[in-house]
Parts: structure tokens; sequence; C-alpha cells
């Protein structure tokens, strides 16, 4: 029987970020789900439930990184254990203000971030460790 794959959810208005980081961890054996803003990466959080959400904070057209990161934060479902499984989901901001926005970051409870343009094998090592802890 084979392990299911681990599905990671990008979120990021830059269509070539979401293609180069698609192609990247399928190469490496992930399913990958890509949107345009937060709420569509909502609806595919909903869908597909993902492992690990890669997340852009500034979008500036459609719902930004910070309003889904807080919506999948307060996520209701009445099953109580899918409710903490995806408030609990892991997600790495994918920014160029990392440095200045570490401490919102914190309080927001994410798993870490990846300063742009990012080194895909870094975004890969952060991806498998938190996966790897998870």
């Amino acid at each position: 029987m084979s392990e299911k794959k681990k599905c990671i959810l990008v979120v990021d208005d830059e269509d070539d970020v979401c293609q180069i980081v698609k192609e990247k961890f399928e190469q490496l054996g992930y399913k990958v789900l890509t949107a345009n803003d937060g709420a569509a990466g909502y609806r595919k959080t909903e869908e597909g439930k993902p492992d690990c959400v890669l997340l852009d904070i500034r979008i500036p057209k459609g719902e930004d990184g910070l309003t889904y990161l807080r919506k999948l934060r307060s996520y209701r479902h009445d099953d109580p254990e899918e409710q903490t499984r995806i408030r609990r989901t892991p997600v790495i901001m994918l920014t160029g203000a990392g440095a200045a926005m570490q401490s919102l970051f914190e309080l927001e409870g994410i798993s870490g971030f990846v300063e742009k343009p990012f080194d895909l094998v870094n975004l890969q090592s952060k991806v498998a460790h938190i996966l790897q802890i998870r």
C-alpha cells in the first residue's frame, strides 16, 4: 500500500510563481494546488485539505494573504477534528518583507517565511521539515 501524497496549496497572485513552485513540488512527488487570491485559496483549502500552505501576504487584487490566514485560523466545521486539522494547517509565508513583518507572522501563527525572490531548494527544505514534524 502506498503512502498518500502530501498536498501543498500555493496562494500567490503571480502566475509564474505558482507555476514554478507547482512544477518543482510535483517533481518531488507532492500534489500541488494553486490559487491567485485568498478567496480562491480558501475554497481550495476546503476542497483539497492541503497539508501545507505557501502563502503570499500581498495580493493586490482579490483577498489578500493575511485575510486568508485569519479565515483559516478561525475555520468552522461540524466535525471538531476536521475543524482543528484545518485550523492547524502549517503556513509558510512567501514575502518580500519577511524580516519587517516577522512579529506579525508570529502573532498569526505561521510556521515560517521565505523571502522573495526565493530559492526553490530552501523552500523545499522548509516544507519538508514542517511536514516531517507534523
